[in-house]
């Protein structure tokens, strides 16, 4: 809010706080997808998306979408079947082999390297990733660290790695890693990082992985199967704490405005987080801003913004997490 000089200064007569004015006071917040992780801090997630594509010998050529090609992994036809545990674990290894040829090519020195190798085994893909020199910020300007700088009390992702936390860290917070623990197996083996006495705040904020933790392996939300039982877990036991996998404090994030960025709106991540999660709150105000990775053409760009608009009730930003960081969150 400006400073009143005088008495002229015009009232407040809009009837609420500008998005930008409830950006300033922490009053936002954000949803920070996964692809957006990838794009900005691991060589983007389409070149991801193509070596991993490479690696499952994914026949139809170009993948889209990592649950295709972790469907097509699953049941292809091999000796033994993939349980569900063993495909996660296959998937976080994948990833440490992408960091490692990632910092390879990028010039990290070979003892660095061969360092990090010996202990692939016993940390998460986030532990194995900062042993390598990751996250890399690019300054004050980098879109995770004017994302951390702002007095966000949460921060909700569909990443499982601790990127978010990093940024945060480096400024000067002390954030709290919490993930959904959406299976009553991993209620029961999972500790809670949110106790009675916590309350998210701007110096230690709630970083709340929404599909699963790099830790905890079972928690991944990766195959189509693992969505759906999601969707159907989320919906149950909403109000009821004794029954909800989502806190309480969680769920009460989704009823304040929102930035939702890095977002494909055809992905499992969105349409599976705005069926159980961003309409079933039950806010019909305008709820913030919704920023979508480009469609193709301009025909179904105008159709992908009538119905946000319409439907989910945001208005829309078209662009990366960095486009939206550059242009709406520096000097905010």
């Amino acid at each position: 809010m400006p400073l009143i000089v005088d008495d002229d200064n015009p009232a407040l007569d809009t009837g609420r706080l500008t998005f930008r004015e409830r950006l300033r006071t922490g009053r936002v917040v954000p949803i920070v997808s996964n692809r957006a992780i990838f794009d900005r801090m691991l060589g983007g997630y389409a070149p991801f998306l193509a070596s991993y594509a490479r690696y499952v010998k994914y026949p139809l050529g170009q993948a889209n979408s990592l649950v295709d090609l972790v469907k097509y992994h699953k049941y292809r036809p091999r000796e033994k079947p993939l349980t569900d545990q063993a495909l996660k674990f296959d998937f976080l290894n994948y990833v440490k082999n992408h960091f490692y040829r990632l910092a390879k090519a990028d010039g990290v020195a070979q003892d660095t390297l061969d360092e990090a190798a010996a202990e692939m085994d016993q940390v998460s893909a986030s532990e194995f990733a900062n042993r390598l020199g990751y996250p890399r910020f690019s300054g004050q300007d980098d879109p995770l660290l004017l994302l951390a700088n702002l007095p966000f009390k949460a921060i909700l992702t569909t990443t499982p790695f601790t990127f978010i936390e990093d940024a945060l860290r480096r400024a000067g917070k002390a954030p709290r890693t919490e993930v959904c623990r959406w299976t009553k197996d991993l209620t029961d083996s999972i500790a809670t990082a949110i106790d009675d006495r916590y309350q998210p705040n701007d110096r230690e904020p709630l970083v709340y992985h929404l599909l699963g933790l790099d830790r905890y392996v079972d928690s991944l939300v990766l195959s189509e199967d693992d969505y759906l039982d999601y969707l159907g877990n989320l919906c149950q036991g909403q109000g009821d704490q004794s029954a909800d996998f989502v806190p309480a404090l969680v769920r009460k994030a989704f009823k304040d405005d929102l930035i939702v960025l890095g977002f494909s709106l055809d992905s499992w991540a969105f349409r599976v987080l705005y069926a159980g999660l961003i309409k079933r709150s039950g806010k019909a105000e305008d709820r913030g801003v919704c920023g979508i990775q480009l469609p193709d053409n301009e025909d179904e760009r105008t159709l992908v913004a009538d119905y946000v608009q319409r439907e989910a009730k945001f208005e829309v930003f078209w662009g990366s997490l960095t486009d939206y960081a550059q242009k709406e969150l520096r000097g905010a």
